[in-house]
């Protein structure tokens, strides 16, 4: 399983691409309803595209593209806010089971993903747009969505 580096403007973090194709393909399916709104379309086509499991060591995020209109940004923003809540209320941990039936291709979750791994994905990229991660590709001190809840 490939890594992938999560970026705006060259700052950002790596993950792994299991995880993060789970976590666009959750966060596809919390963006606002884009009936008729182009820009909103070609975010969740894109979101869903890059999770369907092709692009092992460079899913193609395209957060930088998302979020360069303040349109986009607020779309962006209020979908990761939505899955963050949302699994908030849900189970400590999403059964692989069940995840596996989302359309994943090549690869297969064996384990249960903890939720508290999602959410520390969600607070890593608000983290990001909101310019708050200074790290590079070189940097691989951070990888949201790595660590075991405790």
């Amino acid at each position: 399983m490939g890594s992938s580096f999560v970026n705006i403007a060259g700052k950002g973090f790596w993950m792994r691409d299991g995880m993060l194709e789970l976590w666009l393909r959750l966060l596809a399916l919390h963006l606002e309803d884009p009936s008729g709104q182009t820009r909103l379309r070609e975010i969740r086509d894109n979101w869903l595209l890059a999770s369907r499991g092709y692009f092992s060591g460079h899913v193609p995020v395209g957060l930088d593209d998302a979020v360069s209109t303040t349109e986009g940004c607020a779309f962006v923003v209020a979908a990761i806010e939505s899955l963050i809540r949302t699994l908030k209320k849900g189970p400590a941990k999403l059964d692989h089971h069940t995840l596996n039936l989302l359309g994943f291709e090549g690869s297969e979750f064996t384990h249960d993903v903890e939720r508290e791994r999602l959410i520390e994905i969600g607070d890593a990229f608000l983290a990001l747009i909101a310019g708050e991660i200074h790290s590079d590709a070189s940097s691989t001190e951070f990888m949201p969505g790595c660590r075991v809840a405790t």
